[in-house]
């Protein structure tokens, strides 16, 4: 049985979509990459804080240097039985916007993927 997508979505059928293992992993690592720190009630070091709430910061060099380890962190902590994570990027485009790129290997002996995520506006 596949996990479920996230987002959970429902199907016609009245059933929640599955993901193939690698879309699943992919969408772990959204999660972890848009959770801030100390949203989840059990698991306060949970997130790399590239949410909603990192728009409230200002975006100076700084700020994308520390989100880029909080993600880097963040990833091994909470996937790291899953994934290897290659490069963390994190740049700036304009006042308002945070771009992020991943480069992880799925374990255990999974081909390079990049997922992008980007909070702004």
């Amino acid at each position: 049985m596949n996990p479920a997508r996230h987002p959970y979505r429902l199907l016609p059928a009245r059933r929640l979509a599955d993901a193939d293992e690698a879309r699943h992993v992919a969408d772990l690592v959204r999660v972890a990459l848009l959770t801030s720190p100390g949203e989840r009630l059990h698991r306060a070091d949970f997130g790399a804080g590239l949410g909603p709430a990192v728009l409230f910061e200002p975006l100076q060099g700084t700020l994308t240097g520390i989100v880029e380890l909080r993600a880097r962190s963040s990833l091994e902590r909470a996937l790291g039985d899953r994934i290897e994570v290659r490069e963390v990027t994190v740049t700036r485009d304009g006042e308002s916007t945070l771009r992020a790129q991943v480069t992880y290997r799925l374990k255990p002996a999974g081909a390079a993927v990049t997922i992008h995520v980007e909070v702004g506006p």
